[in-house]
């Protein structure tokens, strides 16, 4: 009897360890203090290994020269509605974003918020707050921290094209993503 038990403590000892692996490292993407990745040595003068703090530094700076290559991130959004189409920014562009926001509390994520020529300017102000809002909250889903986030709205002065034709309207129904290090 006390063979069964025992078999059945560790195989759920080794179960909750597994889980909280998972959860941690690849549901939260924390996982700091796990190992450091292995480093392959490029040239017989560099011995030394780079610490954990290096490789988050190398990771970041990377991160910040990925954002900056990219350009804005940009969001197109319906006529006359704040709920838009995010597949224009990537999942790798949220995990560089997160990661260069997380390490820099002093970085500004800017979201603005951009509208056609239809209607009034007082409403596409207000339409394009409200994209940028929306934004904003997509990012916060995505796990960036709220209080990093600035919105606006520039309405319709900051055409991207031309309102004459519909896809130049389709152009300019946008939210632009710009980080502030």
């Amino acid at each position: 009897m006390k063979q069964p038990i025992l078999f059945l403590s560790v195989l759920l000892v080794l179960w909750i360890s597994g889980a909280s692996y998972w959860y941690v490292c690849k549901i939260r993407c924390d996982c700091r203090n796990a190992a450091a990745p292995s480093v392959e040595i490029q040239a017989a003068a560099d011995t030394t290994a780079q610490t954990p703090e290096q490789l988050l530094l190398t990771s970041v700076n990377e991160a910040k020269q990925y954002l900056s290559e990219s350009g804005a991130g940009k969001g197109f959004f319906p006529t006359s509605s704040a709920d838009g189409d995010m597949s224009g920014i990537s999942d790798e562009y949220l995990k560089k974003l997160k990661l260069v926001l997380d390490n820099n509390p002093a970085a500004r994520v800017e979201v603005t918020g951009h509208a056609d020529v239809t209607g009034s300017a007082s409403f596409n102000n207000e339409l394009g707050l409200r994209r940028a809002e929306f934004v904003k909250s997509y990012l916060v889903n995505a796990g960036i921290k709220a209080e990093q986030i600035v919105t606006s709205s520039k309405g319709s002065s900051e055409p991207a094209a031309s309102n004459s034709t519909p896809e130049g309207r389709a152009a300019n129904r946008r939210s632009e993503i710009k980080v502030i290090i």
